[in-house]
């Protein structure tokens, strides 16, 4: 069965970035239509479970949190608090994270598209796009047997590996080497209330049996999910030791290790630690948690100088001071900080295709390096994209000027 859709504005992806780019547009006076492959909304946040978020803040030692990003983030963090119960949290190293609750998450997310009366279409993936003079025209996507083509004026890909571009065939950002992926699972009897002492006992109790031979040196790779540990129930997120390649087999081949890791080491720890010895699996997480894909070239590709020198921009459009976080296949994530108290700006350039002129892009998929990317993926970074991105994408088809859309962005974000 195929149909056709009028729309202003399609946005491909239900993730931080998808919500908040159709929002963006929305407040706009667009009408809007958002198109997600899974289920229910809210992207790796729900799919792999991430649990917190991260970058909303500025980096500072205190004790006490400072919104860094305002506007629409500012407003998706304080309602998610709130319906979650949760505080924001903090580390030693001066990075402050909000926890929060996934089913929250997905209905915070479902009720805000419903709220600004954006269209959508759950368990859809993109089929084709038709392009004439470097213009995309319509979108053909696929919903169990049925096939719409989804006529608009702008889109804004928020999929995360760069969808639509890849679907356009035009130039994109590779890694040499891909972040390594990891997969988060939840163990329900742990008798022990003290977060920060449950990681030691981790810590020390895994490094012993790797010493000894008893574990493989990469079962060093596992971390407590911040602020998870209550009523009994702790999340756990294991590095996983395969490559990510995004060739054929790879996603199959990363979660089938995902799982074996998973059930060995949670048969470790329930007959190797005593606090875990009544503990079982609860849950894994739907989905392995990919942290970087292919990137859509943009008119500016953020670098990781830009990052690590605190770089402001004239069409900034977002706020981060979020570290580089380098998560290889062998080691331990290492962190490069920004300097205490200081932020860099993500460029209006960096949301709009080189190639396409109504295409922009939010999220994990916008025109970075790997290393920058590193960084801007996190999503209090990836609310403040998104949001721009439907602010740019509703100006293109107004024939609104950039300048006056920029001064609207920066005034509600900055």
């Amino acid at each position: 069965m195929n149909s056709k859709q009028h729309t202003d504005v399609v946005v491909l992806g239900g993730g931080v970035a998808g919500i908040a780019a159709a929002i963006g547009a929305a407040r706009k006076g667009s009408k809007v239509t958002l198109i997600e492959r899974n289920a229910f909304l809210g992207g790796k946040a729900t799919a792999a479970e991430v649990g917190t978020v991260c970058g909303l803040y500025t980096y500072s030692k205190t004790e006490k949190p400072e919104y860094l990003v305002k506007g629409f983030a500012k407003e998706f963090a304080e309602i998610l608090q709130k319906a979650s119960d949760s505080i924001p949290l903090h580390n030693a190293e001066g990075l402050h994270y909000l926890p929060y609750d996934i089913t929250v998450f997905k209905n915070t997310c479902l009720s805000l598209l419903k709220q600004h009366q954006v269209t959508v279409h759950l368990n859809a993936t993109l089929t084709n796009i038709h392009i004439e003079n470097n213009v995309i025209e319509s979108a053909l996507i696929t919903i169990g047997d049925t096939l719409i083509e989804l006529q608009s004026r702008s889109f804004i890909d928020c999929s995360g590996d760069s969808i639509i571009s890849q679907a356009a065939n035009v130039p994109l950002i590779h890694s040499d080497q891909y972040q390594a992926a990891a997969q988060v699972f939840t163990m329900q009897g742990i008798e022990e209330e003290n977060e920060a002492r449950l990681g030691l006992i981790l810590m020390r109790s895994l490094r012993s049996a790797i010493d000894e031979n008893k574990l493989p040196d990469f079962y060093d790779r596992v971390y407590i999910v911040q602020g998870s540990l209550k009523n009994n129930c702790v999340s756990l997120k294991v590095g996983i030791p395969v490559t990510v390649t995004y060739l054929s087999g790879n996603s199959l081949e990363l979660e089938k290790s995902a799982r074996n890791f998973v059930e060995t080491l949670a048969d470790f720890l329930i007959n190797n630690i005593p606090v875990f010895k009544d503990a079982f699996i609860e849950h894994i997480a739907p989905e392995v948690g990919i942290r970087v894909g292919l990137r859509t070239m943009g008119k500016y590709v953020l670098t990781e100088e830009d990052v690590l020198n605190c770089k402001k921009f004239d069409d900034a459009i977002a706020n981060a001071s979020w570290p580089i976080e380098e998560w290889e296949q062998h080691k331990r994530v290492k962190m490069y900080y920004l300097k205490t108290g200081d932020h860099y700006q993500v460029p209006a350039g960096c949301l709009q295709s080189k190639f396409i002129r109504n295409l922009f892009m939010a999220g994990r998929n916008i025109s970075a390096t790997n290393a920058a990317i590193a960084s801007a993926r996190v999503m209090g970074i990836c609310l403040q994209t998104g949001y721009a991105a439907g602010v740019l994408a509703e100006a293109y088809i107004t024939s609104i000027p950039e300048s006056i859309a920029l001064k609207s962005i920066q005034n509600e974000q900055l």
